[in-house]
C-alpha cells in the first residue's frame, strides 16, 4: 500500500479521510436493503444523514485542501498495468464531493415523503451506488479507475429510470445507448493518453511532458474526452437522453440530472482542462457546442407542455453555458463555469423537486391544467419565484452572479471570438428568461379556477427540503469572499497553476450588465404577451426529434439482423447468433490458412494416436449425428447426454480428475434440468424446409471440418509451455496446495474465477425473471366444474387417436422408495460434499464439485415430493446466489487488507494444517452453485401438476386440469414413509378415495376428463 501526502501536519493523516469517505458511501449500499427492510420509504433519513456524516468526515481533507496541499491514498490495484486505486482531494474534487453528497441528502429526505410508504429497495440502494461511484469519480487520481466509476455512474442512472415501469423502458435503454457510446470514447481517450504518458495517474498524466512532445496527442485526446463529455452532460447533439430521462422519478431527476450524472460529465471537462485550455480544438469545440445547445435547449424548453420536461430542456440549456465558458479556458471563464456549477446545482435541484411538490398538489405536470396555486400555495409560490429568478439571471440572486461571470469570461476569449460569444449567449439567454416566466405563470398563476377541496396540501417535509437549497443559495450571494476561497483551488486544479479568483454582485456599467438588462426587458415582455409567445413556440417543435432518430437507427440495425438471420438463423434463434457463427468460420479458415503458411505442420507428439482415441471420436461423432438428427427432444436430450458422458471418459483417458469429476456431475445434473424443461415443451421438434435444413447441414460440415483441420494442426504439436510447467514446479509452493487445477482457480486465476461467478448468478437471477413472467396462475373454478371421472389406478386412457393412449397417472407409489433413499442417501450425499470441499486444495474437489455432489440432495429432494413445489422458502435460491457472490467478493477485500492486492490469498498455519482465505473464496463459489441448481428446480421443474408430462395439451384442444386429490395423496405418501400408515401396498392403494377433477380452462398438466373427451372424439371410447 502506498500513501502519499505532504510534509505539513495538517495534510498528514488526511488520506485517512478520503478513504474513510468513501468506506463509509461503500458501507451505506452494502446495508441499504437491510435499512430498508425495516424503515421502508423513512430509510432516506438514515441514508441522507450518512451523505452528511460522510461529508462531515470529508471536511478535514477539504481543509488541506484549502492549505495548499493535495492528500492522497492509493493502493495496487493492476501492477502489470501500472494501475492503482488512487484518491486524491483537489480543489474539483472538493467542489464536486460536496454537491453531490450534500444535494444528496436533501434529495433522499425528499424522498421520504415524495414516495408512498412501502419497501423502496431499489431506489435507495441505486441512488447510494449512484453516490458512491460519484464520489469515487470526483476523487479518482487513476485513469482506468475514473472510467470504471464513469461506468458505474451510467449503469446506475440506466437503471433508476428503468425502475420507473415499463413507460421508463425505452427512454432508460435509448440513454444507455448514448452514455455509454461517451464511455467507450472514454475508454479510448484512457487508453491513449496512459499509453502516451506511461502512467495512469491523472494528476502526473495532465502534467507530463508527452502533451509538448507529441503534438497530435492533446487534439486526438481533447476530441475524444470531449465528446465523451457531451454524452454524459446531455450538449447538442447528444441532449435527447436527458428529456427521455424525466420518465423517472422526480427525486432521480433532481439528484441525477441536475446535481450528479450531468454534473459528471462536466466534471471530466474541467478535470482535463489544464491539458486541453491551450489546445485551439479543445476551445472552438467546446466553446461552440455549448453555446448552441444554449439555444437549443431553450428553444426546445418553450416547446414543452409538461414542467417537468421543460426543466429538462432548460438544464440541457444551462449546462451549455458551463462548457461554453470551459471551452473559453482563461481563469476568469473556469471561475465563472465553476461558480455555475455551484449556483446551478442549488437552484436546479431545488426547481425539479418543487415540480413534485406542484404535482402533488394539482396532481399534473401539464401546463394549462395545472390549477392556480399561488393563493392556494403561496410559499411553494415563492420559493419556486426565487429559483426561476435565479435561473433566469435576476439580481441580486446567485444565479444573476455566475451569469454575469460567464458573460465576462466568454469575453475574456479575445476581442471578436469574445464579443461574438456574448452576443450569442445573450441571445440564447432570452429563450432562459421566457421558459423561467412560463414556469412560475404557467404553474401559479395562469391556471384554472379549481375548488380547494379538489387539492391536496402540500407535504411540509417535501416542500422543505425542495425549498432548502433554493433559500440556501440567496444568503450566498452576500458572502461572495467565501465563495471565492471555496472556489480557488478548483480553478487552480482546472488550469494547473494558482490562480486568482475574485467574484463580485456589481461589477459597474459594462458590456455584461448591458447583456443582462437586455434579457431582463425581454423577460418583461414575454410576461405582458405570454399567452401569445407561447402558443406560438408551442406550434414550433422540431420536425423530428433526437430520439426518433434513436429508434430509426434501432429499426435499421433490427432490419439487418433479420436479413441476416434468413442464411441460416432458427426461427426462434436471436438474429446476431448468424453474424456470429459467420465470423467463425472466417476465423476458422484465417487460421488454417495461417499455419499452413507458416512453413510447415510440425510433427504429433506421444499420446495423440491411441485406439481409445479414434473409438470416443467415432463415439462422440454418431451421438452428435443422433443429436442432429432426432425428431423426438428426448431422443435428441439423452444423445447430448451421451456426448457429454463419452467427453468425461476423454478427460479421464488423458489423466484430468478434476475436471473428469466435474463434467461428469454436471451432465448427471444438467439432464434432470433439461428434463425438466422437455415437461414444458413439445414431444417434437417442428419440421423446417429441407432446403433450409441442408444450407444448415452444409454450414455445419464447412465449420465443424474447419474446426477439425485447425484442430489437428495445433493439438498436440509443441512441448508443454512455459507457464504450464511454472504452474507444476511452483504452484504448490506458492498456494500451500498440491491440487494445481483448484488453486489456479481460486488463488492465481481467482478473478477469471469471480467473473464467472458472477455470470452464474445472473444466469440464476435471469431464470427468476424469466420463468416468474411465464408461470401460470391459477384462480378457483367453481363447485360446478367439478365433475366425477371414473379412472383406472394407475394410468389414464387417452382416446384413440390422440398422441399417446396411455400414461402414469399418479406417481405418488414411486416415492416410497425414493423418499426412503433419501433419507439415507441425503446425509451420505452431505458429508461427501464436506469431505471433497475440505480436500480441493490438495486433492482433486473443490468448492465447484462439492456444490454439485450438494445439489444432488436437492435432486432427490425434489424427486421425492409429491407435488411440484419448491424445495426451502421461495427466496432462499436467491439469498444462496447473492450471498456466494458476495461472499467472493468480500474475500478479495479481506485479501486486500492482508496481502495488499485483491483476491491475492493470505495463507497460515493453524492448529497443525494449512489454512487460506481462498477457501473462503470457495465458500462463495460453493453458495452460487447451489442457490443455482436450487432455482432451477424450483422454477423449472414446477409445473401445474407432478401427474403427466406438459405437451399433452393436445388431447383437449389446449384445455387441461389438475387432481382435486392432490394434497391427499401427498398426505398418504407422507404418513407411509413415516411410518404412520402400517399395512401392505395394496392395503394403501385400497385406501386412496375416490377420484374428482378439477377443470381450469386454459391450463395443462392433469388427467383427461374423459366425459370431455369422449363428446369431443363423438363419443366413441
Amino acid at each position: 500500500m502506498s500513501l502519499t501526502f505532504t510534509d505539513s501536519p495538517m495534510m498528514k493523516g488526511a488520506y485517512v479521510e478520503l478513504a474513510s469517505t468513501l468506506g463509509l458511501l461503500g458501507a451505506v449500499v452494502v446495508l441499504v436493503p437491510l435499512i430498508t427492510r425495516f424503515f421502508g420509504r423513512n430509510s432516506g433519513w438514515i441514508i441522507g444523514a450518512a451523505y452528511i456524516a460522510a461529508a462531515v468526515v470529508f471536511t478535514p481533507a477539504a481543509a488541506a485542501v484549502f492549505a495548499g496541499g493535495t492528500p492522497s491514498w492509493s493502493v495496487a490495484w493492476v501492477p502489470a498495468l501500472g494501475a492503482r486505486a488512487a484518491l486524491q482531494a483537489d480543489g474539483l474534487g472538493v467542489i464536486f464531493t460536496y454537491i453531490a453528497l450534500l444535494i444528496g441528502a436533501v434529495v433522499l429526505f425528499y424522498s421520504t415523503r415524495y414516495f408512498p410508504p412501502g419497501r423502496t429497495t431499489s431506489f435507495y440502494w441505486l441512488m447510494a451506488t449512484f453516490t458512491f461511484a460519484m464520489v469515487g469519480l470526483v476523487l479518482a487520481d487513476d485513469l482506468f479507475l475514473l472510467f470504471v466509476c464513469w461506468e458505474v455512474t451510467s449503469l446506475a442512472s440506466f437503471m433508476l429510470i428503468a425502475r420507473s415501469g415499463p413507460a421508463a423502458w425505452a427512454p432508460s435503454l435509448r440513454t444507455m445507448f448514448m452514455t455509454f457510446f461517451g464511455g467507450v470514447l472514454l475508454l479510448a481517450a484512457v487508453a491513449l493518453i496512459a499509453m502516451t504518458t506511461g502512467t495512469t495517474s491523472v494528476s502526473a498524466a495532465l502534467a507530463s511532458s508527452a502533451w509538448s512532445d507529441l503534438p497530435w496527442l492533446a487534439p486526438t485526446a481533447a476530441v475524444l474526452v470531449a465528446v465523451a463529455a457531451f454524452t454524459k452532460s446531455a450538449q447538442f447533439p447528444f441532449h435527447a437522453w436527458l428529456p427521455d430521462a424525466m420518465a423517472a422519478a422526480t427525486p432521480v431527476s433532481a439528484y441525477l440530472h441536475a446535481a450528479a450524472v450531468v454534473k459528471a460529465g462536466i466534471f471530466l471537462l474541467f478535470r482535463f482542462s489544464p491539458a486541453f485550455h491551450d489546445v485551439v480544438v479543445w476551445n472552438v469545440l467546446l466553446t461552440t457546442v455549448g453555446l448552441i445547445t444554449v439555444a437549443v435547449g431553450g428553444w426546445l424548453a418553450l416547446t414543452q407542455d409538461d414542467v417537468k420536461k421543460l426543466m429538462a430542456f432548460s438544464t440541457v440549456s444551462q449546462l451549455g453555458l458551463i462548457v461554453a465558458a470551459v471551452g473559453v479556458g482563461t481563469p476568469l471563464a473556469l471561475t465563472a463555469g465553476l461558480l455555475h456549477v455551484v449556483a446551478h446545482a442549488m437552484f436546479k435541484s431545488g426547481l425539479f423537486m418543487m415540480v413534485g411538490v406542484i404535482d402533488h398538489i394539482g396532481h399534473t405536470r401539464i401546463f394549462g391544467s395545472i390549477p392556480k396555486l399561488a393563493r392556494i400555495a403561496p410559499f411553494s409560490f415563492a420559493v419556486t419565484v426565487i429559483g426561476a429568478a435565479s435561473m433566469a439571471g435576476i439580481p441580486p440572486l446567485m444565479g444573476f452572479v455566475s451569469k454575469e461571470a460567464i458573460f465576462s469570461g466568454l469575453l475574456s476569449a479575445g476581442s471578436v471570438a469574445g464579443v461574438v460569444a456574448l452576443i450569442a449567449a445573450a441571445l440564447a439567454s432570452i429563450f432562459t428568461i421566457a421558459y423561467c416566466v412560463r414556469i412560475v405563470f404557467g404553474a401559479f398563476i395562469d391556471g384554472p379556477e379549481v375548488d380547494k377541496s379538489e387539492l391536496s396540501p402540500s407535504d411540509p417535509v417535501m416542500f422543505t427540503f425542495a425549498a432548502l437549497p433554493i433559500l440556501a443559495s440567496v444568503p450566498l450571494v452576500f458572502t461572495l469572499g467565501s465563495l471565492e476561497r471555496f472556489l480557488t483551488p478548483g480553478v487552480a486544479s482546472s488550469l494547473g497553476e494558482s490562480a486568482d479568483v475574485h467574484l463580485s454582485l456589481w461589477h459597474g456599467f459594462n458590456l455584461e450588465l448591458a447583456a443582462s438588462i437586455v434579457i431582463i426587458i425581454a423577460g418583461l415582455v414575454v410576461i405582458a404577451f405570454r399567452s401569445r409567445v407561447f402558443a406560438a413556440f408551442a406550434k414550433s417543435g422540431p420536425p423530428i426529434t433526437t430520439a426518433q432518430v434513436l429508434r430509426g437507427i434501432q429499426g435499421v440495425f433490427r432490419r439487418c439482423g433479420v436479413v441476416l438471420n434468413r442464411f441460416i438463423g432458427s426461427e426462434r434463434a436471436l438474429p446476431h447468433l448468424t453474424a456470429s457463427f459467420t465470423l467463425l468460420a472466417i476465423v476458422v479458415y484465417g487460421g488454417a490458412i495461417a499455419v499452413f503458411a507458416s512453413g510447415g505442420v510440425p510433427p504429433l507428439q506421444k499420446n495423440l494416436n491411441r485406439t481409445m482415441d479414434v473409438v470416443l471420436m467415432l463415439v462422440i461423432g454418431f451421438a452428435v449425428l443422433s443429436v442432429c438428427m432426432a425428431r423426438s427432444r428426448l431422443t435428441a436430450t439423452i444423445s447430448l447426454s451421451a456426448v457429454g458422458i463419452l467427453a468425461t471418459v476423454q478427460l479421464m483417458a488423458l489423466g484430468a480428475p478434476d475436471v473428469t469429476l466435474t463434467q461428469l456431475l454436471v451432465e448427471a445434473m444438467t439432464i434432470i434440468v433439461f428434463m425438466l424443461v422437455l415437461q414444458k415443451l413439445p414431444k417434437t421438434f417442428w419440421r423446417y424446409p429441407k432446403r433450409k435444413q441442408f444450407g444448415r447441414a452444409v454450414f455445419a460440415v464447412v465449420v465443424g471440418g474447419a474446426m477439425a483441420l485447425v484442430t489437428f494442426l495445433v493439438s498436440g504439436r509443441r512441448e508443454r509451455s512455459e507457464i504450464a510447467m511454472k504452474y507444476l514446479h511452483e504452484a504448490p509452493e506458492i498456494s500451500g496446495g498440491d491440487n494445481i487445477v483448484n488453486t489456479i482457480l481460486v488463488e492465481f486465476r481467482a478473478l477469471d474465477t469471480l467473473g464467472e461467478l458472477t455470470v452464474l448468478g445472473m444466469a440464476g437471477i435471469a431464470i427468476v425473471a424469466v420463468m416468474s413472467s411465464v408461470r401460470d396462475r391459477y384462480i378457483d373454478p367453481p363447485a360446478s366444474e367439478i365433475a366425477e371421472v371414473p379412472r383406472k389406478p394407475w394410468v389414464a386412457v387417452r382416446p384413440k387417436g390422440t398422441v399417446a393412449h396411455r400414461a402414469v397417472f399418479e406417481a405418488w407409489p414411486n416415492l416410497v422408495a425414493l423418499r426412503l433413499t433419501f433419507k439415507v442417501a441425503a446425509p451420505i450425499l452431505a458429508l461427501t460434499s464436506f469431505i471433497i470441499f475440505m480436500r480441493g486444495h490438495n486433492e482433486p474437489g473443490g468448492g465447484f464439485i462439492a456444490a454439485l455432489v450438494g445439489s444432488a440432495i436437492i435432486g432427490l429432494a425434489y424427486m421425492a415430493t409429491s407435488n411440484d413445489r419448491a424445495i426451502g422458502p421461495p427466496r432462499l435460491p436467491l439469498y444462496l446466489i447473492g450471498g456466494g457472490v458476495m461472499t467472493a467478493v468480500m474475500t478479495g477485500f479481506l485479501n486486500l487488507v492482508m496481502t495488499g492486492s485483491f483476491l491475492e490469498p493470505a495463507h497460515g498455519h493453524f492448529a497443525g494444517q494449512h489454512w487460506t482465505t481462498s477457501m473462503i473464496f470457495d465458500v462463495g463459489v460453493y453458495l452460487a452453485v447451489v442457490g443455482l441448481i436450487l432455482v432451477s428446480f424450483n422454477l423449472l421443474g414446477t409445473s401445474d401438476s407432478a401427474f403427466t408430462p406438459a405437451g399433452s395439451d393436445v388431447l383437449t384442444g389446449g384445455r387441461m386440469h389438475r387432481d382435486v386429490d392432490f394434497e391427499r395423496t401427498r398426505e398418504r405418501t407422507d404418513e407411509m414413509v413415516h411410518g404412520e400408515l402400517s399395512g401392505p401396498l395394496d392395503a394403501v392403494r385400497a385406501q386412496r378415495p375416490t377420484a374428482r377433477q378439477r377443470l381450469r380452462p386454459g391450463r395443462s398438466l392433469g388427467v383427461v376428463d374423459q366425459q370431455e373427451a369422449d363428446q369431443k372424439n363423438g363419443g366413441r371410447q
